[in-house]
């Protein structure tokens, strides 16, 4: 760019004019860019302070809003870790972590306007079954103060415990909240329960963490569509590739997933105990009871099962014709129970040699290892990982009707025939097998009941779906062998399988290596804590979303 020339002025000094003219013009820029910087800075920090969450603290028949704490301890100063108090030392406050919340316009078993509240207790500072927790409901035009029991589903060697209180509010509800010694918490967004859902059988599964295995998940996905069943599946971290394929399942109306997010106190204010680490299996037994409240109205049944639990009926062609036909003989059951019986399959390397045939052919079996349940929703409030512990435990006696087989209890039925396969072992084709050098169970000819025109049905509809457009694309970048369910099962097998409990069983002192080619989808969310109250200080979360930045944990 040229200077402008200052007619007025000898040559030095216009030098020295041009000079303190560059000088001004880097100075004004200098000081714009400030101002900009300044306001910006303005701009950031009341955005942070107005959307702090606000809380209500009830005085008389004031109310003060209380901000979030912004000076609070770090979480370390109020974090217990000391082996020998986990299930023994009482605090003067029990943090509580809501999962979810309900709202029930009608309810066949809970009443006109409902609500349910899914939560993880500590339930060692007292007891918190048939707690009755204060709330406070409201609509467009006023609010009414309601009380919600509780029941919990614990294990004994755990310090936290799942629990579900259900009451009842006002019509038209629009904002629920806890109430703690005259402290209010507008708790996580309540969903409206289901009224209608995909599928009479609803199949709840277990929260996935670091999933790999799709083999198992096709062979299950299908296996359900087959017999008028649909999975709804918990995940907290997926392989991402099996991510895009489970998701493209979803579009295609086999399954629905669920984000089932790591317990967090973003601000405890007082002493607490980790609640993953004192919870049973990634909170197993909450993420069932929220899939029971889900569909309570709009099930028939609701199966909870493990990812890889392959119920196949065998005296009617669906799932609702069997379980129907097996409650008809004890009206007055309140679950199936079905044994897991576990198998051995042979894995294929890839999705273009998946074959349903040559996976059936290859099953074989061993022994049984646990149970899994089935219930009617109208039934139950909440439900624990093997069933409900609020269910009659009297003597069982053996019963054997039409083409059914099965021994009962008052409250349960326990169905002899058929099983649950539980396809635990996978052998990867021209691979060892996985668990061989962990655990050896033998196995036998496979004895279970699979009938032929079913299994044709199942292979044809996997044929149809891997020509799908987005399922053929990801097929070649799925895992060709299992990297991390051996490593999770050896850490299973030191701590609890096949061995008396002595510690509350989950994965969370598991060490799960890191691949550098090998990216995870994790569940993550906004964690919010209410102000810290007697006897409780509640926790919860709003807008999950999928990562990929998190890494591949639990």
């Amino acid at each position: 760019m040229k200077s402008k020339s200052l007619p007025f002025l000898n040559d030095e000094k216009q030098e020295t004019a041009l000079k303190l003219t560059y000088v001004r013009s880097g100075s004004k820029k200098m000081i714009l860019v400030f101002l900009v910087f300044l306001f910006c800075f303005y701009l950031l920090h009341s955005f942070t302070k107005n959307s702090k969450v606000r809380f209500t603290r009830q005085d008389s028949e004031n109310s003060v809003d209380i901000l979030e704490g912004t000076t609070a301890p770090p979480i370390s100063e109020y974090l217990l870790s000391k082996e020998s108090e986990r299930l023994t030392r009482k605090l003067s406050v029990s943090q509580a972590f809501v999962v979810s919340a309900y709202f029930y316009p009608t309810s066949k078993s809970l009443g006109e306007n409902a609500i349910a509240l899914n939560m993880v207790v500590d339930s060692i500072n007292f007891d918190s079954s048939n707690y009755e927790y204060s709330f406070v409901g409201s609509n467009e035009t006023h609010s009414e103060s309601g009380l919600a029991v509780s029941q919990t589903q614990s294990n004994n060697k755990c310090r936290y415990a799942s629990s579900v209180a259900t009451g009842n509010s006002l019509d038209n509800l629009t904002k629920l909240e806890l109430e703690s010694n005259g402290t209010r918490v507008e708790v996580i967004p309540f969903k409206i329960a289901r009224y209608t859902a995909p599928k009479p059988v609803i199949i709840c599964v277990s929260p996935q963490f670091v999933a790999e295995q799709w083999p198992i998940f096709i062979m299950h996905a299908h296996t359900a569509h087959r017999f008028g069943g649909h999975m709804h599946i918990y995940v907290t971290s997926i392989i991402h590739e099996y991510f895009d394929l489970m998701k493209e399942y979803e579009r295609q109306g086999y399954v629905t997933m669920e984000m089932w997010l790591r317990m967090k106190f973003e601000q405890p204010g007082s002493k607490f105990f980790e609640p993953n680490l004192n919870t049973e299996l990634r909170n197993q037994a909450g993420a069932a009871s929220d899939c029971l409240l889900q569909y309570k109205e709009a099930a028939e049944y609701i199966a909870f099962f493990d990812m890889n639990d392959l119920l196949f009926p065998v005296h009617y062609p669906t799932y609702l014709e069997e379980f129907n036909a097996i409650w008809a003989q004890k009206p007055n059951a309140t679950s199936l129970v079905y044994k897991q019986v576990e198998h051995e399959f042979l894995n294929p390397s890839n999705l273009s040699e998946y074959s349903f045939h040559e996976l059936v052919a290859s099953l074989r079996t061993s022994s049984a290892r646990s149970f899994r349940v089935v219930v009617k929703p109208v039934l139950h409030n909440s439900i624990g990982i093997h069933g409900s512990d609020w269910e009659d435990p009297n003597t069982r006696s053996p019963i054997s009707i039409s083409a059914f087989e099965f021994i009962s209890h008052i409250s349960r039925i326990h169905v002899a025939s058929p099983h649950i396969i539980h396809v635990k072992n996978p052998v990867w084709k021209n691979k060892t097998k996985e668990f061989e050098h962990i655990r050896n169970p033998r196995f036998w000819i496979f004895n279970e009941t699979i009938h032929q025109n079913d299994v044709i049905a199942i292979h044809d509809d996997i044929l149809r779906l891997k020509t799908n457009k987005k399922i053929s694309r990801v097929g070649p970048s799925l895992p060709s062998e299992d990297f991390y369910s051996p490593i999770i099962f050896q850490c299973f097998v030191s701590q609890f399988y096949g061995k008396p409990l002595e510690e509350c069983p989950n994965a969370e002192k598991c060490t799960l290596p890191q691949r550098k080619n090998t990216k995870c989808m994790h569940t993550n969310a906004e964690y919010i804590s209410g102000p810290p109250t007697h006897p409780f200080t509640f926790h919860f979360f709003r807008n999950p979303i999928w990562s990929s930045e998190y890494g591949c944990y639990q």
